[in-house]
C-alpha cells in the first residue's frame, strides 16, 4: 500500500492531523506522502516551518489536477486520501482518471452531501472526525465511518516541574475560534475581569472577535510549553485532546458548554470532544462558567486531576488507535476495488 495525503499548508488542527497521519503510517511501513494544494494562506517563512517538520516525507505543492497525476504517478500511489476540501475535486479526478481508490475525511460541520456530492458519490471509503461531521455525509452513511481524531501522545506530555510553588492557577483557552465557536471564549472574556488574582487567564490561538480582556497569544507550531503550564485549559477537538495529554484539565467549551472531561463522562454520556453547534451543548453562561472555574481552581486535588486528564489522553485520544482504524478504512477502500 503506497498512501497519498492531500490537504493544504494552514496552521491548524487538520495540518497536524495529516503530518501526525503520514509518521503514523510511515511508522508502520506503509509509505506515506503528501500533496499540498496551493492555496497562499501563509508567508513562505510560515510554509517552510510547516514543511521543515515533515521531515523526508515526500511532497508536492501543486496547482493543477495535472501536476498531482504526475506525482502519483512517480510516487506510484495505491490510494488517495483527501483531507482539505480545496483538494476534494482534484482528488477525485486523479482517482477516477488513474484508477485508484478514494478515502475522504470530513474535518468539519458543513453541508459535505451538497456542495461535494459527485466527491462523496465517487469516494470508496468516507472518514468523518465525528458524528455530526457523519450526518453531513447523508445519502452516502453506508460508506462513512467515524474515526475521531487520534494526537501524538509521546510528543504531548505533562511538564517535568510539578505544580507551580507560587499558588498560581493557570488557565488557557486554546485552539481557533471563529463565528459560532467563538461564543465560549467571548463568555471567558467576560468573566475575566472578575477573576481573583491567583487565577491567571491567557488565550493561545487565533478567534474572531479577539478578546477584549484576556491576552490572546499567536498560533505556535509548538503549544506544549503553555499547555504543559496551565492547571485547566478551554478549549474543544483536537485541542482539549493536545491539552489533556500535555496533564492539564480539559474544560469542553467552544459554541456549547461541556464542563470537564473526565474518563466517566466519556463513557456513560459517549462525550464528544467537539463543541459545535450541532452536538446541542449547554449555552455557556458567564455565572456558571465563573462558578465552576472558582469550584474547580480551589480542589485540593488538583494535581490528582491533572494525572487523570493525561491517563484519559492515554486511553481515549491516542495516535495509534486512531491510525489503526484508518489503515482498515483504507483496506475496506482497497478491497471494494479488488486493489487489495
Amino acid at each position: 500500500m503506497r498512501v497519498l495525503l492531500t490537504s493544504i499548508l494552514c496552521r491548524s488542527g487538520l495540518m497536524t492531523h495529516v503530518n501526525d497521519l503520514a509518521r503514523y503510517l510511515a511508522g508502520r511501513g506503509i509509505f506515506a506522502a503528501i500533496a499540498f494544494k496551493r492555496v497562499n494562506y501563509l508567508s513562505d517563512e510560515g510554509k517552510q516551518s510547516i514543511l521543515a517538520r515533515l521531515g523526508e516525507i515526500p511532497r508536492l505543492i501543486y496547482d493543477s489536477t495535472e501536476e498531482l497525476e504526475r506525482f502519483i504517478a512517480e510516487i506510484k500511489c495505491t490510494l488517495i486520501h483527501a483531507h482539505s476540501h480545496a483538494t476534494f475535486q482534484s482528488a477525485a479526478e486523479a482517482s477516477v482518471r488513474m484508477g485508484i481508490p478514494l478515502v475522504v475525511t470530513l474535518h468539519s460541520v458543513y453541508p459535505w452531501h451538497r456542495r461535494f456530492r459527485a466527491v462523496l458519490a465517487l469516494a470508496n471509503r468516507i472518514i468523518a472526525v465525528g458524528p455530526a461531521q457523519a450526518r453531513e455525509a447523508r445519502g452516502f452513511l453506508g460508506k462513512t465511518e467515524v474515526i475521531q481524531n487520534g494526537i501524538d501522545t509521546q510528543y504531548f506530555v505533562p511538564g517535568q516541574g510539578g505544580e507551580p510553588g507560587s499558588g498560581q492557577i493557570n488557565v488557557l483557552w486554546y485552539g481557533r475560534g471563529d463565528g459560532k465557536l467563538a461564543r465560549g471564549l467571548g463568555v471567558l472574556d467576560q468573566i475575566a475581569p472578575l477573576l481573583p488574582e491567583d487565577i491567571k487567564l491567557v488565550a493561545l490561538g487565533s478567534a474572531r472577535p479577539q478578546p477584549k480582556n484576556i491576552p490572546l497569544l499567536p498560533w505556535t507550531d509548538d503549544p506544549r510549553p503553555f499547555l504543559q503550564q496551565s492547571q485547566i485549559t478551554f478549549g474543544h477537538s483536537r485541542s482539549l485532546r493536545e491539552a489533556m495529554a500535555s496533564g492539564s484539565i480539559g474544560i469542553l467549551l467552544g459554541h456549547g458548554y461541556g464542563g470537564m472531561v473526565t474518563e466517566e463522562r466519556l463513557i456513560k454520556e459517549n462525550l464528544v470532544l467537539d463543541a459545535f453547534p450541532e452536538y446541542r451543548l449547554a449555552k455557556p453562561r458567564p455565572a456558571v462558567i465563573l462558578q465552576d472555574l472558582l469550584t474547580l481552581a480551589q480542589r485540593p486535588d488538583l494535581a490528582e486531576l491533572r494525572q487523570g486528564a493525561r491517563a484519559v489522553a492515554e486511553k481515549y485520544f491516542a495516535l495509534e488507535e486512531m491510525g489503526e482504524k484508518v489503515v482498515e478504512a483504507y483496506l475496506a477502500a482497497l478491497d471494494h476495488t479488488g486493489h487489495a
